[in-house]
């Protein structure tokens, strides 16, 4: 085992140990604890990036509603198999909240333990209210569709499509002209590479009326 290797290794281990009690389990494949709700699941993603000695450390949150995803890979580009492994909102935490310190580099043993308190203090202060926040789709409703710019909970790539799919199914009286100001953002953005997706949505959710 390299010492990067055994820097992660030993970080999950006593990170998984402290989320036990809150009954997040440690998902490895997915460098990440998860909990299964009755909507999807909640994931606390702990990304290690390489750097010339060991990690910098980037933790980040993650929601999936199975019914917002399943509509959505009606009609998406993603393989069968990774399907299940989409979030409907997703960000890190320095994003979602720049006056926090949500970034630590990990490159020797004697900082495990302190890279570990921070993050678990985080998953308590800053996870587990957002997962709170979020549980319900008129919550991630409110945050989307009233904040059309605002891409911090879907990146800019799925900001119309799960937008759009989660206005519809909160019967919104706005929805058709949530529609084209989506419409018009796809024009826009990448050259309007993602356009054609966003096209296929909307006669999907035409069809579901």
């Amino acid at each position: 085992m390299t010492n990067r290797e055994f820097l992660k290794t030993e970080t999950f281990r006593a990170l998984n140990l402290m989320l036990e009690k809150y009954n997040y389990k440690l998902l490895k494949s997915k460098d990440s604890f998860i909990l299964k709700t009755d909507f999807g699941w909640n994931r606390y993603s702990i990304d290690f990036f390489l750097r010339d000695i060991g990690w910098t450390i980037l933790p980040a949150l993650l929601v999936r509603f199975e019914v917002v995803e399943n509509l959505y890979h009606k009609i998406s580009d993603f393989e069968k198999k990774y399907q299940k492994g989409t979030p409907t909102i997703g960000t890190t935490i320095e994003n979602f909240d720049v006056t926090l310190e949500a970034r630590f580099d990990l490159y020797e043993e004697s900082q495990i333990n302190s890279v570990v308190e921070k993050l678990f203090e985080l998953f308590e202060n800053v996870a587990l209210p957002f997962f709170g926040k979020f549980s319900n789709l008129s919550a991630i409703d409110e945050q989307l569709n009233y904040n059309i710019n605002d891409t911090t909970l879907t990146g800019g790539i799925f900001k119309g499509t799960k937008s759009l799919i989660i206005g519809k199914l909160m019967k919104r009286n706005d929805f058709d002209e949530l529609e084209r100001v989506y419409q018009s953002y796809y024009i826009s953005f990448a050259d309007g590479f993602y356009l054609p997706e966003y096209l296929r949505l909307k006669e999907l959710l035409k069809s579901n009326a």
